[in-house]
């Protein structure tokens, strides 16, 4: 669903580099040689991941990647791995003089002082990952002239940003993140730069403190937009309607970001939807009648949890064939599980627990063949456990603690030899079958 910035390094790769230890055939251009080596002085690389860094030709030196013509510098790649000393020192106005370099990556490492303000002369870069490089302060506005950048990732616990005007000099980027970067002096007029960015696929501003919304957009460019990230913020708004607009999206993430108001009934004809993750929006509420009486036609992933969801369960929620993961957990749902939950026939993580439901376990449960975790603890359910939760094979855990089931605990249980937890405490249940291996208590 996500691009990988790998993805990336392959793409450069057919027919257009050679890396490292391949480049037999061609000799890097002596200035550049020259560059890296300048580059090289100004790092403190306590490891020795540089040993390789000597010699006439720079193309066959770890991490760096010539074009296989001309032998020109195409990429410098030097993120740290875990497990290694990361590289520190500064970075030289030298590597400017890589007037070809596309790929440039130096995540992870220790580096001191704010992103180089020559970062903005590589006019030919396509990917830039600066993320947790261990540069700090504001980022360079000066970098909105890369127009050639597809890949753009400067995320960083101590970076912030006063305005996203720059960002709309990007004309060519696909993917953007800034994790965890400042953005609180940006307000709601966030997303107005970002709208200029047609090609846009992946956008991730998670845990940047943004706060509110605009909430009249005159035309929505968003036609590439498929991957939205913005968890874990202060917005303190409603969601705009214009989120629903926006066709292409295929995965939304916006958990804990104090959102209020409703939940737009549109992401339901979201045609691309794939996830959608909504919990931990205390003061986010929807109908489920409404909500769930939508297509949602490609729908995998729905986490709705810790939100106001009120209302019934409607069978239509049985036209949701696609779903893998439905967590619904602590809302105000009330009445029965349709029978139509049996129809989910690729649902592997349902979880309803901490919520109003009443009336007894539909026998259609034990259809759900592809089943993993089901947990309808802290409800109000009544009647007995069907035994056709004997078919769901793949089961691990079972939580149906803290309702008004009766009865005694189906022989078919032992037939689930993958369940590992299983709890029916705190109910009405009568001593019946107990498989040995299961130790935790289960009568009320």
């Amino acid at each position: 669903m996500e691009t990988f910035p790998f993805l990336w390094i392959i793409c450069l790769l057919s027919g257009e580099l050679i890396w490292g230890g391949f480049a037999q055939l061609v000799h890097c251009n002596a200035a550049e040689r020259e560059a890296l080596l300048d580059l090289k002085m100004g790092l403190n690389d306590s490891w020795n991941r540089l040993s390789s860094w000597h010699g006439t030709n720079c193309c066959q030196w770890s991490g760096i990647a010539c074009d296989n013509t001309t032998g020109a510098v195409l990429a410098v790649d030097l993120p740290n791995s875990s497990g290694r000393q990361p590289l520190g020192g500064e970075i030289r106005p030298s590597l400017a003089k890589l007037k070809s370099l596309k790929y440039l990556d130096l995540s992870g490492n220790k580096f001191s002082g704010k992103i180089p303000h020559f970062f903005s002369s590589l006019e030919n870069l396509q990917y830039l990952n600066l993320s947790f490089a261990g540069f700090s302060g504001a980022i360079p506005p000066n970098l909105g002239n890369l127009s050639s950048l597809q890949f753009l990732d400067v995320s960083s616990f101590s970076s912030n940003v006063d305005n996203l005007e720059w960002v709309s000099g990007l004309v060519s980027l696909k993917y953007l993140n800034m994790y965890s970067v400042d953005l609180s002096k940006v307000g709601g007029e966030w997303i107005e730069p970002l709208n200029k960015l047609p090609l846009l696929s992946e956008l991730h501003l998670e845990f940047c403190v943004l706060s509110g919304f605009i909430y009249s957009i005159s035309s929505v460019n968003f036609t590439s937009l498929k991957v939205l990230k913005l968890r874990d913020n202060s917005f303190k708004a409603n969601l705009p309607n214009w989120f629903v607009n926006i066709s292409s999206l295929v995965s939304v993430d916006i958990r804990n970001g104090m959102l209020t108001g409703r939940i737009p009934l549109g992401f339901g004809e979201l045609p691309n939807l794939q996830s959608l993750k909504l919990n931990y929006n205390v003061e986010l509420s929807a109908s489920c009648f409404q909500l769930f009486s939508r297509s949602w036609k490609k729908i995998q992933v729905l986490d709705l949890s810790i939100t106001e969801l009120h209302g019934r369960l409607p069978a239509l929620l049985g036209n949701m064939t696609s779903l893998i993961q439905f967590d619904l957990h602590f809302n105000y749902i009330e009445g029965g599980i349709p029978s139509s939950i049996g129809k989910l026939s690729n649902l592997q993580y349902i979880d309803l627990s901490l919520n109003n439901l009443t009336g007894s376990l539909p026998d259609s449960i034990g259809q759900l063949k592809n089943l993993v975790e089901l947990r309808l603890n802290n409800n109000l359910l009544q009647g007995s456990i069907p035994s056709s939760i004997g078919n769901l094979q793949r089961l691990t855990t079972l939580t149906l603690a803290s309702n008004k089931l009766n009865g005694t605990l189906p022989d078919s249980i032992g037939l689930l030899s993958e369940l590992s937890s299983l709890d029916v405490s705190l109910n009405k249940l009568t001593d019946g079958f107990m498989p040995s291996r299961y130790v935790l208590p289960f009568l009320a």
